[in-house]
């Protein structure tokens, strides 16, 4: 069975868990204050629900997805060689034999797009699609075409979907939770009562900055398409 170690959830992250459990949730949650773990939580619940699954994570940068890395080889028993950050600096082939081997896979969307196109991988197995970052999730961006692809694909599926900033309107969540088919959201600020208190304080200043015509060309180009 695989755990939980070297960490104690807090509990808003298993109030948030009850819901991801259950339903395919939009996690919205300051940046700094857990939201990783519970998509972790999750990924262990499944991996012990449906014990011949995998889970996988897909993250925009390297960074971030090193992040999910250390976190899962750092507070799960997961052994450490199932747990692989695939990139595409890993030839394709390489990547498809790595692919048979791991529990969790963490990856670009980019990389599990083309490797989903190219019939190199299948998503049958995976019980599990955090998807890191989702704010990003536009109608052709990476994102949004793995999950088409995971749902079509998973014989168990569930949808994990974690932001710190989602969009500053109702359409822009909706937006996120149709091309994510997302049923559920849950959403914290840094003033409610169960999360504030693990919030570091935080000093803002405002710096104005005069930006090259070049870059001022470049946003009107980008504003207007």
């Amino acid at each position: 069975m695989f755990e939980l170690i070297n960490i104690q959830p807090r509990e808003f992250q298993l109030s948030i868990l009850e819901t991801c459990k259950n339903n395919n949730t939009l996690v919205v949650l300051p940046t700094g204050i857990g939201k990783t773990l519970i998509s972790l939580l999750l990924a262990l619940e499944r991996l012990n629900k449906f014990p011949e699954s995998k889970v996988m994570i897909i993250s925009p940068t390297k960074p971030l997805s090193n992040h999910h890395l250390e976190t899962f080889k750092k507070h799960t028993n997961i052994p450490k060689d199932e747990i692989l950050l695939l990139t595409g600096m890993i030839n394709a082939e390489k990547r498809k034999e790595l692919w048979k081997d791991a529990k969790v896979i963490i990856a670009t969307p980019q990389t599990i797009q083309k490797d989903l196109e190219n019939l190199r991988i299948n998503l049958k197995d995976f019980s599990m699609l955090c998807v890191d970052e989702s704010h990003r999730s536009r109608e052709n961006f990476a994102n949004t075409h793995v999950t088409r692809y995971y749902f079509e694909q998973s014989i168990n599926p569930r949808v994990i979907a974690l932001t710190a900033s989602p969009g500053g309107t109702l359409d822009r969540i909706k937006e996120i939770m149709k091309n994510l088919n997302l049923e559920a959201v849950e959403i914290r600020s840094d003033t409610d009562s169960d999360v504030k208190q693990y919030v570091q304080k935080r000093e803002i200043e405002m710096v104005e900055v005069n930006l090259p015509e070049e870059i001022k060309s470049l946003h009107l180009k980008i504003k207007n398409t």
